[in-house]
């Protein structure tokens, strides 16, 4: 093994420098938009030759550093704000207008038209547009504050009229209504009597009717008409034969089927009878 060298004075040497491992570095939060440094706003020179009141109107407002900060509204996002706030305004109006409590009568609107100073019937209003103007004119004064003390200062005028009217009153008596018949003739009793009779006699075949035809049910008559009608779509006119100067009205034969009876629509005209040959065939 090598000895290791000593120094000449015998001091022991330098012992090796130890090497630290590397190590990553910290990372760094971001910097924030506040803690950007702004800079200061440029300050304004002065005119040489201008006055104080110059001076003084050049200086910046007091606020100028926050109005800095904000941001500037075009023109049209200030449109747009204030048909924003226009349409909003006309909605609450809308609401306030529906929940607002209007009379129904035709009479109570005109009356409450009239108690406002406003025109009773606008020319070519109906009853439905006569009470939606008065709703707007009512959400109008609401909203001015006008509605209560002009309805408080009407119904206190219409109080005391009728105060004054009841007072005036007190000692005339009106006049006692009755009801008022008008006596009735003869005639009229006996022609009601008619058609009482008439009604009852009706009216009890129609329950009779009904009676048997809800316990039979073969009877109906409906049912009756329409087999009649079915039957009456089999016939078909095989000849014709000229009974008599004038249309045959009607025709019957006899029980054994030999003889046949027709009568035209002639007045007083006798009955034809003819004879049916036996070898005939139906």
């Amino acid at each position: 093994m090598e000895e290791e060298p000593h120094a000449a004075d015998g001091t022991p040497p330098p012992a090796p420098a130890t090497i630290t491992p590397p190590i990553a570095p910290i990372p760094l939060p971001p910097p924030t938009l506040a803690a950007i440094p702004r800079p200061p706003p440029a300050a304004t020179p002065a005119p040489a030759d201008g006055s104080e009141s110059d001076r003084e109107g050049s200086s910046p407002p007091p606020h100028s550093s926050a109005a800095a900060d904000e941001y500037e509204i075009s023109e049209e996002s200030r449109a747009v704000r204030e048909r924003q706030e226009k349409a909003r305004q006309e909605l609450l109006l809308k609401r306030k207008a529906y929940a607002m409590a209007v009379p129904t009568n035709p009479e109570a609107v005109r009356a409450r038209l009239r108690r406002l100073g406003e025109p009773v019937t606008l020319f070519g209003e109906r009853e439905m547009e006569r009470r939606d103007r008065l709703r707007a004119i009512m959400v109008r004064l609401d909203a001015e504050g006008q509605l209560e003390r002009l309805l408080r200062a009407h119904d206190e005028e219409e109080q005391a009229a009728e105060a004054a009217a009841a007072e005036a009153g007190e000692g005339e008596e009106g006049p006692i209504k009755y009801p008022f018949f008008t006596v009735g003739s003869q005639e009229l009793l006996q022609a009601r009597v008619d058609i009482a009779k008439y009604s009852l006699a009706r009216a009890a075949g129609r329950l009779d009717r009904a009676r048997r035809r809800r316990e039979d049910p073969d009877e109906d008559p409906d049912a009756e008409a329409e087999l009649v009608l079915q039957q009456a779509t089999g016939f078909a006119l095989d000849c014709s034969e000229i009974g008599d100067d004038r249309p045959l009205t009607g025709c019957s034969f006899s029980y054994d089927g030999s003889l046949l009876a027709t009568r035209s629509s002639l007045p007083h005209r006798i009955p034809s009878i003819w004879k049916i040959p036996r070898n005939c065939q139906f």
